[in-house]
């Protein structure tokens, strides 16, 4: 895995930016889930400055409560019986979204190669691809991953209205949901991360306070249940 660090490494270079690690599992995983690339943005706002950062342990899928909001899913639903499990971006080098829509299709093809050696490297035969977002789904499918696909909707905020169409029908089921998830949950979710990936203290104190800071919005906790019944109806297939 290391080895091919240092692929993605200079592809980003390549590409102009900067690469941003996500966690490395200790192992072959159970499930991998794939997103569209690092931003910068709220943890830097340059190449530059995101660089530092990266070198005192900075790593993808730590910042924002979405973030964590995935994590949890994935650990509570769809790897609660000691299953592993690996969040990754098709290219791997943090850019600006205005700069990530330039030439996405372009960019995803030039990493192709580099996403199928991770996927290859760490997924266990047989492991969940899951796909985040339908440009992630598309990709997959055109590029032939060889296994089977499955798609949960995107993290963002801009999606928030998928959010509120996936919970209709299904209200009694999330208000059940939504009275059992609290910011703690997400927080002890986090504090695991950072203990298992070595995280620095100074670093996982301040992802931590960050975290207690944000609102679990309605929004987010339907965002919560959705991933969470979508990762438990996984499991049990």
């Amino acid at each position: 895995m290391r080895d091919l660090e240092q692929e993605f490494a200079a592809a980003a270079a390549v590409d102009g930016d900067v690469y941003l690690p996500n966690f490395t599992p200790s192992g072959p995983v159970d499930a991998v889930l794939i997103g569209m690339e690092p931003s910068l943005g709220w943890w830097a706002r340059t190449p530059a400055e995101a660089a530092p950062k990266i070198a005192a342990g900075f790593r993808n899928f730590m910042w924002s409560p979405e973030d964590f909001i995935l994590h949890y899913a994935a650990r509570r639903s769809l790897c609660s019986a000691g299953g592993t499990y690996h969040v990754t971006d098709i290219s791997k080098g943090a850019m600006t979204v205005e700069k990530a829509h330039i030439d996405r299709r372009a960019r995803y093809a030039r990493w192709a190669v580099l996403l199928d050696k991770e996927v290859r490297l760490i997924a266990k035969p047989g492991a969940h691809i899951i796909a985040i977002g339908r440009n992630v789904c598309s990709f997959l499918e055109r590029n032939g991953v060889d296994r089977d696909i499955k798609s949960i909707i995107h993290y963002s905020a801009q999606a928030s209205a998928a959010r509120d169409a996936a919970v209709i029908g299904r209200e009694a089921e999330f208000r059940a949901f939504s009275e059992m998830l609290s910011m703690q949950e997400l927080v002890d979710v986090a504090s695991e991360i950072m203990q298992e990936n070595s995280i620095s203290v100074a670093m996982s104190a301040e992802t931590i306070a960050r975290l207690r800071k944000a609102n679990l919005s309605e929004s987010r906790k339907k965002l919560a249940f959705i991933y969470s019944t979508a990762f438990a109806k996984l499991r049990a297939a």
